[in-house]
């Protein structure tokens, strides 16, 4: 009952620690081969991936709160979909089944942003690599950033300037509201309402609600950087028509130069 017990046992998380660096690689190889997959797919054998891709993400955040039900420790405090990578577990899903603009702008944006920052600095207290929750966090956040990265590198979706505008006031609209039901339950979901009691990026900003206004321009440039690699390739398509080709006659010319 070790692995599945509601308490950490074992040798505790340690941030990049060995046990953390290892889910990590492991966790970008993953990504890497579903995605090396979905390439060489045709479209039948990618519905089959993302049926299974969705089932992986709705099917892993169903037994975490099962696990948490089983332990007497589900509470409004810590299990609504209301932090980033909660909300995206089924907005990511829903996507993966059917497409939309709204559901490519939240996946690429907020995934892109949140993902990364998560399994950088995971929420584990002190779940050690023994622990049904360990795997459970670096599957879940995994798959959510597989989401955005498929409909990219796989599906030929794109993000748009239009799209991080859009993505960017939906999170400060989403942190308002999680901010009201923070005050209300005494919960701290997207970290709004005070910073997290692990480690995080939050520990080198200023105290609440000094670091709020920070989190708000830094969602605003990391959207901007998000969007920029596809900026850069507009751009440059854009311009190579203005780039004529030589004609016969002045090729020959230039070649007697």
């Amino acid at each position: 009952m070790g692995y599945w017990s509601g308490r950490a046992h074992g040798e505790a998380f340690r941030l990049f620690g060995p046990r953390h660096l290892g889910a990590l690689a492991a966790t970008g190889l993953g990504i890497a081969a579903t995605l090396a997959l979905g390439r060489a797919q045709d479209e039948p054998g990618r519905r089959r991936t993302r049926a299974v891709l969705v089932a992986g993400l709705w099917g892993q955040e169903a037994v975490y709160h099962g696990w948490k039900a089983w332990h007497g420790q589900w509470n409004l405090k810590e299990m609504l979909p209301l932090h980033l990578c909660s909300v995206l577990v089924w907005v990511g899903g829903a996507n993966l089944l059917r497409p939309t603009r709204s559901g490519d702008d939240l996946a690429w944006y907020w995934g892109m942003a949140g993902a990364p920052q998560a399994l950088l600095t995971p929420d584990l207290a002190e779940f050690g690599a023994r622990h049904f929750r360990f795997h459970q966090f670096f599957a879940s956040h995994g798959l959510v950033l597989v989401v955005p990265l498929w409909q990219v590198v796989v599906e030929g979706r794109r993000p748009t300037a239009a799209g991080g505008v859009r993505a960017w006031s939906l999170l400060l609209a989403h942190a308002g509201v999680a901010h009201l039901v923070n005050r209300r339950v005494g919960s701290n979901y997207m970290f709004v309402t005070r910073k997290p009691d692990t480690a995080s990026i939050l520990d080198t900003m200023p105290p609440w609600p000094g670091y709020v206004p920070v989190l708000v321009a830094l969602a605003a440039a990391w959207f901007a950087a998000s969007y920029a690699p596809f900026a850069v390739a507009d751009a440059v398509r854009a311009d190579r028509p203005r780039r004529r080709p030589l004609s016969t006659s002045s090729a020959a010319r230039s070649a007697r130069r």
